[in-house]
């Protein structure tokens, strides 16, 4: 079904033929980064890139649908095509937004949380136009990037996003064992009496997985210092509720009144910081850590009743298409109060005339991107990384930087609900390796979920996750790391930052203020102060076999990466798309629509030059342009049936 939505019905004649004639000429109207034409086109009407990697789709917003046979919806592109729906969501991380898309709202107003005075807002609004101006390395992905201010002037370092989906799974588990453990009578939360004596002590792997069981202490259920708070690592952020188990957004700690217990969120994103009570927490999930960068870094507000509806009152919102269960502390400033005739928001909080800039389907392929984004990989393992990644067990630093967890099967059907895991539910993996006979990386196509009825439904199997290297828990790390925020609070605190990819995302540390492995090893001290003793002691020759290891934990360009797509066990030097020859086998999701892109092929370039052109041929065909849910007729941004006008241009506001 389709939430909100009315399609429009009854279109005369004319308005179709004219409708085909708009859709012709909509993508004239592309931005940077979105150039959708071929050798043939002219580069003013249709802005073109024959190397095939710029945007080819335009803007238009994604219709949040539940169910799959509503062609070009939210969940058509995530069950009936989920590689479409993954490039719908990476061109939203991707693409430059555009004033008439409503960027910038508020730019350089402060705004934020606010930090521990109760009045210095954490950072400034609206600094960049895409996602990928800083999580770019490697462009074109969910890489790591610059570092920015952010709580306080020494800046902010901007994290990569590679296996988000991973970690996002991991935090959701560990919530429903950490309840396990306090919430005796499974109502869903944990009131003072089932805290006593109870600490949170989780271990990374279920029994029988190889690798090395570890149990982490996060700390205590109970308040064990009198502060009114319950001891237990910030990894966790207190969600206060009634004796009902009502959440109560206005409560500081246990003696506020009408407090009886508390259930949490699990931080597990990002570098984290603590923020002051009644502000929502770092991004739980990837919804959130997707919505909340579009707000504050874009000016770009996102009307998500998936994570504003809260029908109990627990604070717990709705489970999103991709399976992950949202929290109403994440819900943004677009609470859709004030709709237009087709349901869209008018509420435009950041006043620029523009409504609902970020719908909730956009969010559904977002998320759904993240979710599937491929993990890090291991790069040449040489003899001396090898002895490398033995001395960093034998120092320490395996302590905190955990190398592996694992993921229960999904069991929705379990009477206790806090065995009601999801199980791993993304749609596929991509195992990344390095050859030693070719001298680089290869991936390798793995399908997670099954093909029935023609919609995909991930299987949502145990997985084990190797070589992520954290804990997840915040750790005082000592005064170096120590962060001076605006107000002059300070925070000592951060989580343990998973070391996946570490090999090539310099500079390091929250602030980016390391600019080598070598130096941020030798930064650290407090809890870590051991472990750097250790390494410190350790001659020259084994310290460089250390970073060498570190050095062999890295990331990759996703679109170049010589892949084995269709399962044959060889990467083809000719892989054949659509009857065209498409160069190396590589991992490319638009050859794996369910209408694959047709390249253009061999062209002369400006120059007289015989080049392959990467440019396609059926790009509407390919992209879904002309599916019902996705249609555009003006080229406004708004598909045809949530358009009020259809078929006149400028639409922006819900009405006209």
């Amino acid at each position: 079904m389709v939430r909100r939505f009315q399609p429009l019905v009854g279109v005369p004649v004319l308005a179709v033929l004219l409708l085909i004639f708009l859709g012709s000429l909509s993508s004239s109207r592309a931005q940077l980064q979105e150039r959708p034409g071929g050798s043939r086109d002219d580069p003013v009407d249709v802005p073109h890139d024959l190397s095939g990697c710029s945007i080819k789709n335009p803007r238009v917003r994604v219709v949040h649908t539940t169910d799959a046979a509503l062609a070009g919806g939210s969940m058509y592109l995530q069950a009936a095509d989920p590689w479409l729906g993954y490039q719908w969501g990476r061109s939203l991380l991707q693409r430059e937004f555009r004033e008439r898309d409503g960027v910038y709202g508020g730019a350089g107003m402060l705004d934020g949380p606010l930090l521990a005075d109760g009045k210095t807002r954490m950072m400034s609004r609206s600094g960049v136009n895409s996602c990928a101006i800083c999580h770019n390395t490697p462009y074109r992905d969910g890489g790591a990037g610059a570092t920015m201010a952010k709580n306080g002037g020494e800046g902010r370092n901007t994290p990569h996003m590679f296996g988000a989906g991973l970690v996002e799974m991991i935090g959701q588990q560990m919530r429903l064992q950490a309840l396990a453990i306090a919430d005796a009578n499974r109502d869903g939360w944990i009131s003072a009496e089932e805290a006593k004596g109870k600490r949170c002590i989780l271990g990374n792997l279920p029994d029988g997985v190889e690798g090395d069981r570890v149990e982490i202490d996060y700390g205590s259920f109970e308040d064990l210092d009198g502060d009114g708070k319950p001891d237990l690592n910030p990894l966790f952020s207190l969600i206060y509720v009634d004796k009902d188990g009502k959440r109560l957004a206005e409560a500081k700690d246990l003696h506020s009144p009408g407090v009886a217990g508390y259930t949490f969120e699990v931080q597990c994103f990002g570098f984290g910081h603590l923020a002051r009570q009644g502000n929502p927490p770092v991004s739980t999930t990837l919804r959130s850590f997707i919505a909340t960068p579009f707000d504050i870094h874009m000016g770009l507000q996102a009307f998500d009743p998936t994570t504003l509806d809260d029908p109990d009152g627990r604070g717990f919102a709705k489970v999103s298409n991709a399976g992950c269960q949202q929290c109403v502390t994440a819900a943004g400033k677009d609470r859709g109060l004030t709709r237009g005739p087709t349901g869209i928001s008018l509420d435009d909080p950041d006043g620029d005339g523009y409504c609902e800039e970020i719908s909730e389907g956009d969010l559904d392929v977002a998320e759904w991107y993240l979710l599937n984004h491929p993990a890090p990989a291991r790069g040449e393992i040489t003899p001396e990384a090898r002895r490398g990644e033995q001395l960093f067990k034998q120092i320490g630093c395996a302590a905190c930087h955990v190398p592996d967890w694992g993921l229960h099967a999904g069991d929705s059907h379990a009477r206790d609900y806090t065995r009601r895991y999801a199980g791993d539910r993304r749609f596929f993996e991509l195992k990344v390796a390095y050859n030693e006979k070719t001298e680089r990386l290869e991936g390798k196509l793995v399908y997670l979920a099954d093909k029935k009825g023609g919609l995909w439904a991930p299987r949502r199997q145990a997985y084990t996750v190797r070589g992520i290297y954290t804990d997840f828990k915040y750790h005082d790390l000592g005064k170096d790391f120590y962060q001076t925020q605006f107000d002059g609070s300070v925070v000592r605190k951060w989580r343990t930052s998973p070391l996946w990819g570490v090999g090539t995302t310099s500079p390091y540390g929250h602030d980016g203020a390391s600019l080598t492995l070598h130096e941020v090893i030798r930064r650290h001290g407090g809890e870590a102060l051991e472990a750097r003793k250790a390494y410190t002691a350790l001659d020259p020759q084994d310290r460089r076999r250390v970073v060498e290891f570190l050095e062999s934990l890295v990331l990759y360009q996703t679109d170049r990466l010589p892949c084995d797509l269709d399962g044959d066990g060889r990467i083809s030097e000719h892989f054949a798309v659509a009857g065209m020859d498409t160069g190396y086998e590589r991992f490319n999701p638009e050859w794996l629509f369910n209408a694959p892109g047709k390249i253009e092929g061999p062209v002369l370039n400006p120059n007289g030059e015989k080049i392959t052109s990467f440019a396609l041929t059926n790009v509407r065909q390919a992209y879904g342009l002309d599916l019902k849910y996705l249609r555009d007729s003006d080229g406004d941004g708004f598909p045809d049936v949530i358009d009020p006008a259809p078929f006149w241009k400028g639409y922006k506001d819900g009405e006209h």
